[in-house]
């Protein structure tokens, strides 16, 4: 009884295997809300193709504004933004670079810090960047990841 249990189980992993494997493999954006030091940050994975269309626009957008390369933002104690990474499918593969989105800032790190030098980054200034934080907020209270005093904290340090 036990090996056919066993055996029964073992075959429905391997029937199950390249479902997972092609999930994996899906497109989507991790989201994560950039709030606390010291402990994990609140984060989620948009998956769903109208969500992913909506995020991607305003992205675009917000990414067709000019660039000013300079000094990467230093991270402070609070609200540093939130960290945009594409996963999963081409996207992840042709965009590895993430972002990060915090009130009328797009910056995408172009250099890290090392001993001789601080941390560089491009930064695009728009209104589209603060438009696609509030969703991106939004989008986070929705899902759960973000309670209502959470929220408020962060919408008071835009």
């Amino acid at each position: 009884m036990r090996t056919r249990s066993f055996a029964t189980l073992f075959a429905a992993a391997l029937l199950a295997a390249p479902l997972f494997a092609q999930a994996a493999d899906a497109p989507g954006l991790r989201i994560t809300y950039l709030v606390y030091s010291g402990r994990p940050n609140p984060e989620l994975t948009v998956t769903d193709p109208s969500q992913l269309r909506a995020i991607e626009s305003r992205l675009g957008d917000a990414m067709s504004a000019p660039a000013r390369a300079g000094a990467a933002t230093e991270p402070v104690l609070g609200y540093n933004g939130i960290l945009i990474e594409h996963v999963g499918g081409s996207a992840a593969k042709a965009r590895p670079q993430a972002v990060t989105v915090k009130g009328r800032n797009l910056s995408v790190d172009t250099a890290v810090a090392t001993e001789f030098k601080s941390a560089t980054a491009a930064t695009r200034v728009s209104a589209a960047a603060g438009d696609l934080e509030s969703m991106l907020l939004k989008l986070g209270q929705k899902r759960g990841v973000l309670d209502a005093t959470t929220l408020n904290v962060l919408l008071d340090a835009k």
